[in-house]
């Protein structure tokens, strides 16, 4: 499989989504609003009453991918909530070119350009690249709400960011807590999750995962938030992912629809294709 389409199929659809609802916009200017001094609790409550929620959604976008080179792509988009990301790739002039389809338990590729398809799962990737991502991570990341964290508040920090206009949280992940409690438990503070939340509406203007040990870390950053069907969303987001090298994702949101139980996530793997495996 192309080197390049394989990279960016891998990490695009582990990190790319971002959506709204089709209606009247009311783009939200910015200002300055003065902060309250919230408690851990009441900042944590504030900020899962104003998660983007949603059933099922499509949606289009043109993303700009750099990893050394830049390349440009279109991508039609859909989702139901807990269940499925589906994706179409295709040149900003062209016939599409990729297929992507994520559960909670498989990711699958297909190729149309060198006739070949992946099938694998997140523990594979996971153990392959020397990552931690589930279904639940990708689809919170993407659409702008937070990842499940450690709700024990001696293990939360909550501050605020004058410098960023922004409240701020600081916590590990569920996931990663678990999974180090059982080596050694004074290792919980390896795994952090960090989020920027406006004072406004609550939203996340930035997030942050690391992993100080590796020195991987990933950064979201969400602007031109949008009111639609009285909830807030970013129409832009900016992804940065810093491993053996920078990647950089951005996503410019432009068609978008709500869906229903009746979207298709047609997946259909042609005969003669080839499964490849990620080297």
């Amino acid at each position: 499989m192309n080197k390049n389409i394989l990279h960016f199929l891998l990490i695009f659809s582990c990190l790319f989504l971002l959506f709204s609802c089709k209606t009247q916009k009311e783009v939200i200017e910015k200002e300055r609003v003065r902060f309250r001094n919230y408690n851990d609790k009441e900042l944590l409550d504030s900020l899962s009453k104003n998660e983007f929620k949603f059933d099922v959604f499509t949606a289009k976008a043109n993303v700009k991918f750099t990893d050394g080179k830049e390349n440009a792509f279109k991508t039609h988009i859909r989702i139901k909530k807990d269940s499925a990301i589906w994706m179409s790739i295709t040149p900003l002039l062209g016939i599409e070119m990729a297929r992507v389809l994520i559960t909670k338990d498989s990711l699958k590729f297909i190729n149309r350009i060198d006739k070949e398809y992946f099938l694998g799962s997140f523990d594979y990737i996971n153990e392959k690249f020397g990552v931690d991502i589930d279904y639940q991570m990708l689809e919170a990341i993407l659409v702008g709400n937070s990842i499940d964290f450690d709700d024990d508040e001696k293990k939360i920090i909550t501050s605020i960011d004058r410098k960023k206009h922004a409240y701020f949280i600081s916590t590990a992940r569920k996931r990663q807590i678990r999974k180090e409690i059982k080596k050694d438990k004074n290792k919980f503070k390896n795994f952090t999750q960090a989020l920027w939340i406006a004072p406004d509406n609550f939203k996340i203007i930035q997030l942050m995962l690391s992993a100080p040990k590796s020195d991987q870390s990933l950064v979201s950053t969400y602007t031109n938030h949008e009111q639609i069907d009285n909830q807030f969303f970013p129409k832009k987001i900016n992804v940065n992912l810093n491993s053996d090298k920078i990647i950089t994702i951005d996503i410019d949101f432009l068609k978008i629809v709500l869906g229903n139980d009746d979207t298709s996530f047609l997946f259909k793997i042609p005969s003669k294709y080839e499964r490849v495996e990620i080297k």
